[in-house]
C-alpha cells in the first residue's frame, strides 16, 4: 500500500508550519545542528517513513526530531511538575511534490494552561523561532499570544 498525504493539512493553532528553503536531507542536518547550538539535546529521532515501510505501507519522507535539555526539565518539575506531559518538543520534516516543509508545536500555547511557566513558554518559543529561521525565511509568530 502507498500513503500519498495529498490532501491540505489543517494546521491548529498551537502548531508553527514552515517550509524549508532546503532538500529534506539538509533541512534535518540544519535542525540537528540549530538544535546543538542551542545547547538543546536531541532526545530521539523517529523514522516514520521507516516504521511505516516495515508495516508494508510506503509514504513521503518524513522525520522527527526530538528535543529538549535538563534545564528545562528541572524548570518544568520545580514550577509545575503537572506540565512535564507537553515535553518533549519536536520538529516533523516532510516532504511531498510540493517541497519540504516543517512543523513545531507552539510553546506559548503548549504551555498556556500553565500560567507559571509562561517565561519558560517564552524561553521555549524564541529558540524554536531561532532553530525554524535555519531552514526557512517564513516569518514565525505567535510568541505573544
Amino acid at each position: 500500500m502507498t500513503l500519498d498525504p495529498s490532501s491540505m493539512a489543517t494546521i491548529p493553532r498551537h502548531q508553527i508550519v514552515v517550509s524549508s528553503s532546503y532538500g529534506f536531507d539538509e533541512t534535518l542536518q540544519r535542525l540537528r545542528d540549530a538544535i546543538a547550538a542551542a545547547e538543546l539535546w536531541i532526545i530521539h529521532e523517529i523514522d516514520p517513513q521507516a516504521l511505516l515501510w516495515k508495516g508494508g505501507i510506503s509514504t513521503i519522507r518524513l522525520r522527527q526530531l526530538l528535543w529538549f535539555h535538563p534545564r528545562y526539565m528541572a524548570r518544568l518539575l520545580l514550577t509545575d511538575p503537572g506540565a512535564v506531559p507537553e515535553a518533549p518538543f519536536k520538529f516533523v520534516v516532510s516532504e511531498q511534490s510540493a517541497g519540504v516543509t516543517v512543523c513545531a508545536l507552539n510553546p506559548v500555547l503548549v504551555f498556556s494552561p500553565y500560567p507559571r511557566l509562561f517565561g519558560l513558554a517564552q524561553e521555549l518559543f524564541d529558540a524554536t523561532e531561532r532553530m525554524l529561521e535555519t531552514v526557512s525565511t517564513m516569518p514565525v509568530s505567535g510568541g505573544d499570544i
